[in-house]
């Protein structure tokens, strides 16, 4: 009876541990397989085991109890069988909950899973010699993922290696004209209006979304790349200096343009002085292969963009408001819900495209800078077509989740900018929905759990923007707002204290029946699911 109560009990751990194990490896895969911020998310999203601890302490006690008591020993064995039941239940009703972003169950996520399933078996094994052994095997899944992924590390690089070279052999024998973008922000939605504005002079080959890394552009060079694509985009993310570097060695771009430098990212990279050099990476590249770089006239505030365009005059090409701009934002006008945008080409070679004034349908004063450097870009690459760019801007297609707007009849208006990772994009988008809800007679509700990865700098910029929130959102509701304490003290200190709720979930049920239809609504900055809220496992 023991034997059979023991296997139904290791049954129902197993199935359990199968669970977990693919309800951690979606964290770790959103940790990028990375063992050292995987092992800080276990605590910081709380992916320790608590419910079935709870049991297998219930279960130890029954246990003890029932110790040399031969009348008693029956329980025992009842316990050790519901106690299999219960895990399993747990285990079934943790395979239901709901991820913002799923497991991608990729090949090399079928590996890793499938090696710390083996692993397991070990847990499994120990589990069933006892409630002690099981209360510690219960917290092994999350260190079998991580050794599973340490194991398999050597066949992962020679995949990944076999992969880029065939994508590197590709974009040499179709040889396309290159651009990388790079950029504390900005990024994405300039690649987009970019690709659009380049279409122009010929057929352009971009990765859709944010996909900015080697690993990302070679599954995209791979698979979609085509003879006819003139023109091959790359947006290039940063992930400590040499990041930005590598991918330069990897697409070897003829030009590049940097949107921004700002706090975004700061926790990884300590300072803004770093971001500033590693996103200078593309311009250095670019010049070194005798191409043009057109950054933002405000990159120029940092060293290494200095020192580059003093190393390589003419070819590192500023685009802004200010007098000195080579080219110059002249006006920036809201019409009607566009933009009227006027560039003025002052560069005195022969390449100069002259003036262009074009019309953008986009939300947000960022995006001035973002179409700015995109219509400047592919003018300089081709100014032949600096006459027809301002036929196609007026149909620049939104960005997803980039200040994108959604409205249904008899709903409030929705501005989602799931997306947005920045103070600067931040305070556009609350002005954005500030303006909108005034001209439709309504109230501006802003729903955000913050911007991520500030570093030190987390306090300080989430206090400014609760002021500034509180200055024109008529509702805030704080998601996790643990995580943003400073943000929520500056609010309630401005007479606008925050609704606190757990998730953009619980947010838009309560926005269900809170919302009229004249109101604007702005998500901003829908975070993963490690950093919207805390589990319970």
């Amino acid at each position: 009876m023991i034997f059979a109560a023991i296997l139904l009990f290791a049954l129902g751990f197993g199935w359990l541990v199968w669970v977990r194990l693919h309800t951690l490896l979606t964290y770790f895969q959103q940790e990028e397989y990375d063992a050292k911020r995987f092992a800080a998310a276990i605590f910081r999203v709380r992916l320790y085991d608590v419910k079935a601890s709870l049991v297998l302490l219930v279960l130890l006690l029954i246990a003890v109890l029932s110790t040399g008591e031969p009348a008693v020993a029956g329980i025992f064995v009842v316990a050790v069988i519901v106690s299999g039941a219960v895990l399993a239940a747990i285990g079934w009703k943790e395979r239901l909950y709901t991820y913002k972003k799923p497991l991608a169950l990729t090949e090399r996520a079928r590996r890793i899973r499938n090696v710390a399933a083996l692993i397991s078996i070990l847990s499994v094994l120990l589990a069933s010699m006892g409630p002690i052994q099981a209360l510690v095997a219960i917290q092994l899944p999350p260190l079998a993922l991580i050794l599973a992924n340490g194991m398999l590390q050597p066949i992962q690089n020679r995949v990944n290696e076999a992969y880029i070279d065939e994508a590197k052999a590709k974009l040499a024998r179709l040889d396309p004209i290159r651009i990388g973008i790079t950029g504390s922000f900005g990024k994405t939605t300039t690649k987009h209006i970019f690709a659009e504005v380049l279409g122009v002079s010929g057929p352009v080959f971009y990765s859709r979304g944010s996909i900015n890394t080697v690993l990302g552009l070679t599954r995209h060079i791979r698979e979609r790349l085509q003879w006819s694509h003139r023109f091959f985009i790359a947006e290039m993310g940063a992930y400590g200096i040499g990041s930005v570097a590598r991918l330069c060695k990897f697409v070897k771009p003829d030009y590049g343009i940097v949107t921004a430098i700002g706090d975004a990212h700061t926790e990884r990279f300590g300072s803004v002085e770093n971001i500033a050099k590693a996103k200078s990476e593309l311009v250095e590249a670019v010049c070194a292969n005798e191409g043009i770089a057109v950054v933002a006239t405000q990159v120029m505030d940092y060293a290494p963009f200095r020192g580059l365009a003093e190393r390589y005059p003419g070819q590192v090409v500023t685009v802004g408001p200010e007098q000195d701009a080579d080219i110059r934002i002249n006006s920036a006008t809201l019409e009607d819900a566009d933009w009227v945008i006027e560039l003025e080409d002052r560069r005195v070679d022969g390449e100069s495209f002259g003036t262009i004034r074009y019309e953008l349908p986009l939300l947000g004063e960022h995006n001035i800078t973002n179409s700015a450097l995109a219509v400047a870009m592919a003018a300089v690459i081709d100014h032949t077509i600096a006459e027809r760019i301002p036929l196609v801007t007026p149909d620049v297609e939104q960005v997803p989740h980039r200040l994108q707007k959604r409205e249904s009849p008899g709903e409030a208006l929705v501005l989602d900018d799931a997306y947005n990772a920045n103070e600067t994009g931040f305070r556009n988008a609350v002005a954005v929905a500030a303006e909108l809800a005034k001209q439709r007679g309504g109230r501006a509700i802003l729903v955000t759990p913050g911007v991520a990865e500030l570093g030190m700098e987390h306090d300080r910029v989430h206090a400014k923007l609760g002021e500034y929130s509180a200055g024109l959102a008529d509702i805030v509701y704080a998601v996790n707002p643990s995580r943003i304490a400073s943000f929520t003290a500056a609010l309630a200190q401005n007479g606008k204290p925050a609704h606190e709720v757990a998730s953009f979930a619980d947010a838009r049920n309560a926005l269900k029946t809170e919302a009229k239809p004249e109101d604007v609504i702005l998500y901003a900055n829908d975070l993963p699911d490690l950093l919207e809220e805390k589990r319970l496992l």
